[in-house]
């Protein structure tokens, strides 16, 4: 290196974000909170044209090239050879639109949001020496991914990562197999929105609102919950208040549980609010919170903000939520996909205000659970490492 060169002040990380959709989901919701968080580094971010996820990023100072194509729905998971054909056509579309990409030309590090993202990103940069880092969302198995999507992760992206940022113990060890041996690991949470923590919580005398956060799906289990708060508070004054919207061809399962409430009895009772931008107000405004996934959930978004707002909580156990709860200290976890043991939790929590009020003060002691500026620090600390060696920095941003 030249003295000029050492002379010369270090210039940012320059971060391409790869997403493979601008609509609305988790992992779409977790990387605009992250990069609203100002981060350190440079941000560019490359996505389809349509969706409003990252919509008022500019103000942040990150450049998008909303240039990738959007994906076919349901090529991950469809048993049809055609359909996966016409998936994997896409997906090398997208790596070829990507290498068009003056961010992608430009970036010290790929960062790749989901694993179809990754997918592309790993197409896309054979043959560079750019550092591949891909966010592990979803547990790495063919029930979450498709047996496709699993297929083609395990074996076009992730032989080809430089590191894995993934959500949860639980989803990183689903990967774990797959790695290879000089691939750097970490477990981050995602952002969840949290501005602040609440560290006094406010218990009501009664429960009047039960709340679910979460996009419509099945597996998410809404109509698990539904059944429950049906089978305790059917007939009472009680609220059941669902935000979230469904996405892509999920429409028929929201029809689904609008249909359930008026098969349950409970029509007048339930709120199906659709996205919730301010997440932490609508969990203010219930007395218990619920997370009903039917399978493990890799973190749980509901399950961190409920912690965080220190609301009474109740969650399905296994993967990410059993990492974060203790079952009657800061929350009560039941075996998925049974509405009984739902009902139970819930009823158990209406009873007693004193339980309410012991799981609100043990959510607000649970420790670890950072805010979304402190998220991007930890985020920026790990992309640090992939920093080229010379002429670059993450520098904190004040």
């Amino acid at each position: 290196m030249s003295a000029a060169d050492r002379d010369r002040p270090a210039r940012p990380v320059r971060i391409l974000h790869v997403s493979h959709t601008g609509h609305r989901g988790g992992a779409e919701l977790a990387l605009a909170r992250l990069l609203a968080a100002r981060p350190s580094w440079t941000a560019g971010l490359c996505c389809p044209p349509a969706g409003d996820a990252f919509d008022g990023l500019a103000a942040y100072g990150v450049t998008l090239d909303p240039r990738l194509p959007q994906l076919p729905v349901g090529g991950t998971r469809s048993r049809s050879p055609m359909l996966a054909a016409r998936y994997l056509t896409s997906l090398r579309a997208a790596a070829g639109a990507l290498r068009g990409s003056a961010l992608f030309g430009a970036a010290d590090v790929i960062h790749a949001n989901t694993a179809a993202a990754a997918i592309i990103s790993a197409l896309a940069n054979r043959g560079r020496s750019v550092p591949l880092v891909v966010h592990l969302r979803d547990l790495v198995t063919p029930e979450s991914m498709g047996r496709f999507g699993y297929a083609a992760f395990t074996r076009l992206a992730l032989p080809h990562v430089a590191g894995v940022i993934a959500n949860s113990q639980t989803t990183l060890a689903s990967a774990a197999g797959r790695l290879p041996a000089g691939a750097r690991r970490v477990v981050l949470q995602s952002p969840s929105g949290l501005r602040e923590r609440v560290t006094q919580p406010h218990v009501r005398d009664q429960v009047r609102a039960v709340g679910m956060v979460g996009r419509l799906q099945r597996w998410k289990g809404q109509h698990v919950f539904l059944r429950a708060f049906a089978a305790v508070f059917r007939g009472t004054d009680v609220r059941a208040c669902l935000a979230g919207a469904p996405l892509f061809d999920e429409a028929a399962y929201e029809q689904e549980l609008r249909d359930l409430v008026v098969e349950l009895g409970i029509a007048g009772q339930v709120d199906f609010l659709g996205h919730v931008d301010d997440v932490p107000a609508f969990v203010d405004s219930v007395d218990v919170l619920v997370h009903a996934s039917v399978r493990p959930e890799p973190l749980g978004q509901t399950v961190l903000q409920g912690l965080a707002r220190a609301k009474p909580l109740v969650a399905t156990e296994g993967g990410g939520p059993s990492e974060w709860i203790r079952s009657g200290a800061n929350g009560l976890l039941v075996p998925p996909d049974r509405p009984d043991a739902l009902a139970a939790a819930l009823r158990k929590l209406a009873d007693s205000r004193e339980t309410r009020k012991e799981l609100a003060a043990g959510a607000a002691a649970t420790p670890g659970i950072l805010s979304d500026a402190e998220c991007a620090r930890a985020h920026a600390a790990f992309f640090q490492v992939f920093a080229p060696a010379t002429g670059s920095s993450l520098t904190e941003r004040r």
